[in-house]
């Protein structure tokens, strides 16, 4: 990852004198032209790196340049450090595990100079299911080489497909992990839910997706782009605790009688269906009726299965 690799090229460069393009590129296994462009990007966010041509030449830091420990306060070096080792549970390398270290080294280097550091109380589990966590591996290793991986996926509405992807992110949002990827099956950029992705391989395929910036965070424009839909529904008073959970406050009113009602804007669809089933006690749609006739049948399959 770009981010991990500038703070360990910017850590060499304050561990050593001088350092060539060379061999930062064959220490970090990119080309030359990258290790320049991640140069560039160190300057530009200012930090005094230069270079000398010649034969004793290479990047170096502006002389007396250091970087002070004590510019992250200790309980804001303990937050980044709450986050990376949610990241470990994910991500197999030693890249992340390094820059543990790294910051660690700054809370023992706080720890000796008498500055308080408090026990960490921030914990973030983003831990995978074991099935997951190999998946995440081996979408991992395709995006550091810019493969290409054959996947058998099954959507939400359970149809099994086999499918070529080209992997560019992976994405944690909505309690799941998510692959984003170009889907040569539907000629677009899609998001596919880990868990759903039972078998992963790469293939010798060579990618042909168009180039996009990740910067914007494309999946979240793909899931805006779905129809916002009214949904109005009826459920327990037992069903709030999970109802908090994905719908606002202002969303959510007590009606009496031990009922609330649910006001919201959402696509309809699978996600939709089943959480909105999965609700403890009764649940009453008002509206749309396309959605309560979905349900409907749903449940009226269901019951007939189980007489």
């Amino acid at each position: 990852m770009k981010a991990q690799r500038l703070l360990a090229i910017l850590t060499i460069l304050l561990n050593r004198k001088k350092i060539t393009a060379p061999a930062l590129a064959k220490h970090f296994e990119v080309s030359e032209r990258t290790i320049y462009r991640d140069i560039d990007a160190l300057a530009e966010a200012g930090i005094p790196v230069f270079a000398t041509t010649g034969r004793a030449g290479g990047f170096e830091l502006v002389e007396g340049f250091t970087i002070d420990s004590q510019v992250l306060e200790t309980s804001e070096v303990q937050q980044i450090l709450a986050g990376l080792h949610s990241l470990s549970a994910v991500y197999t390398g030693s890249a992340v595990a390094r820059i543990i270290e790294k910051f660690s080294l700054i809370l023992k280097d706080s720890e000796q100079k008498g500055i308080s550091c408090p026990q960490n109380h921030i914990f973030i589990e983003l831990t995978p299911s074991l099935r997951e966590k190999k998946t995440i591996t081996i979408i991992e290793q395709s995006i550091n080489v810019a493969g290409v991986l054959s996947v058998s996926y099954t959507d939400g509405n359970g149809a099994e497909t086999r499918r070529e992807c080209e992997p560019l992110s992976l994405v944690f949002i909505w309690q799941s992990w998510y692959m984003y990827a170009w889907c040569r099956l539907r000629s677009g950029y899609r998001m596919f839910k880990i868990s759903r992705i039972f078998e992963a391989s790469p293939s010798s395929e060579k990618r042909l997706s168009p180039r996009i910036s990740l910067e914007d965070h494309p999946w979240t424009k793909a899931w805006e782009s779905k129809p916002f839909e009214k949904i109005v529904f009826t459920a327990d008073k037992i069903a709030r605790s999970r109802l908090v959970e994905f719908f606002d406050s202002e969303s959510i009113e007590e009606t009496g009688e031990g009922h609330i009602q649910v006001t919201a804007f959402f696509p309809v669809d699978e996600w939709v269906i089943s959480f909105i089933m999965g609700l403890p006690g009764a649940v009453k749609i008002l509206e749309p009726a396309a959605m309560r006739d979905a349900i409907r049948e749903r449940a009226l399959k269901i019951h007939a299965n189980n007489e």
